[in-house]
């Protein structure tokens, strides 16, 4: 420390007991007028922000993304969103007829049916979807071409209270079969048909979720507990498998199915999903949404594919997710060169 800030009585008053205090205080003025720390450094540190954590796993924390929970119909199969989330219940998208990547027009337009309409027959479905022989992803040939035997359909666990689910939602499980084999699209067609939702919905949350691979694993954990028989390695195992990620802690009864055939493992995705749009997911009435979105109710087919990705109703993860599968649903990578 240099002696240029020192008064001139300096030399009288280092005869003071008190001297060593005051050179100290006024090395100190000093280090603050120059606007350094102290050799420890300490006030530097004390002063410093902490870090902020996030959380870990499919939930995240950050600013909520200006999408509407729910989106009002419109003429054409693009949902019209708002900068601000609507606090009543709205309509989810209206389908309209969608341009199938080898050209021509499904015969069926895949609306979206109200709570409680009655929903297609298999059959019906079977026979109003755009069939082509376009396969964008051939390795899932095999699970495309694999159906669930009688044993596995009645080994479903029922779909009530000990689920979460109103016992009603006992008769969409009980209309479970994966009764159909063709091309990866043209399941996705039939589950849309048959769970009465538009098409480019299952198709965009197919994309996110697996990129319309059957074949898909995630959720990696190093809890044996949790893994699906034959699948712990030794040191982890994945949860989620298929086309749209079932995760085998919460849907036990759908395994291995979930993971060997592509139009169980669609359809059982959007029976769970067809049930939270009925107002069927009770366990839902008791979580509280971010501000400005709406509680659970019957009729909110975008809150229900945020359900299926979080768990929960318009929690943040949710939130984000649907705003993922809005952007791809506009996008519609499927009608693009090299899918």
């Amino acid at each position: 420390m240099s002696g240029m800030n020192r008064p001139r009585g300096f030399a009288i008053v280092a005869l003071l007991l008190g001297a060593i205090g005051m050179l100290g205080a006024c090395a100190a003025q000093s280090d603050q007028s120059s606007g350094q720390a102290g050799s420890s450094g300490l006030p530097l540190l004390l002063s410093a922000p902490i870090g902020a954590h996030t959380g870990h796993g499919k939930k995240h924390s950050g600013p909520t993304p200006t999408v509407t929970p729910t989106v009002a119909p419109t003429t054409t199969a693009t949902p019209t969103a708002t900068s601000v989330p609507a606090s009543t219940p709205t309509s989810a998208p209206t389908a309209t007829a969608t341009v199938a990547p080898t050209g021509g027009s499904s015969p069926y337009s895949f609306p979206l049916l109200a709570p409680g309409a009655a929903l297609p027959s298999e059959a019906f479905c079977a026979a109003n979807i755009q069939r082509s022989s376009w396969e964008p992803r051939p390795a899932n040939t095999t699970a495309n071409h694999t159906v669930p035997t009688s044993a596995q359909l009645a080994g479903l666990a029922p779909w009530d209270a000990s689920m979460g689910l109103d016992p009603r939602a006992d008769q969409l499980r009980q209309q479970m079969t994966g009764n159909f084999t063709g091309t990866t699209d043209e399941i996705l067609q039939w589950v849309a048909c048959k769970w009465g939702v538009p098409v480019d919905v299952v198709r965009a949350e197919a994309v996110i979720e697996s990129n319309w691979n059957q074949s898909q694993q995630g959720d990696q954990t190093s809890d044996q507990s949790v893994c699906p028989p034959g699948t712990w390695n030794g040191g982890s195992c994945n949860q989620s498998y298929g086309i749209l990620q079932i995760k085998y802690q919460y849907n036990v009864s759908a395994w291995p199915m979930s993971r060997d055939d592509t139009a169980f493992s669609a359809e059982y995705t959007y029976g769970m999903i067809r049930a939270c749009y009925e107002g069927w997911t009770t366990y839902l009435s008791d979580m509280t949404p971010q501000p400005g979105y709406p509680s659970y109710h019957a009729g909110d087919l975008w809150g229900c594919l945020g359900r299926w990705y979080s768990g929960g109703w318009y929690d943040q993860g949710a939130i984000d997710y649907i705003a993922k599968v809005k952007a791809v649903y506009d996008q519609k990578p499927w009608l693009a060169a090299g899918f």
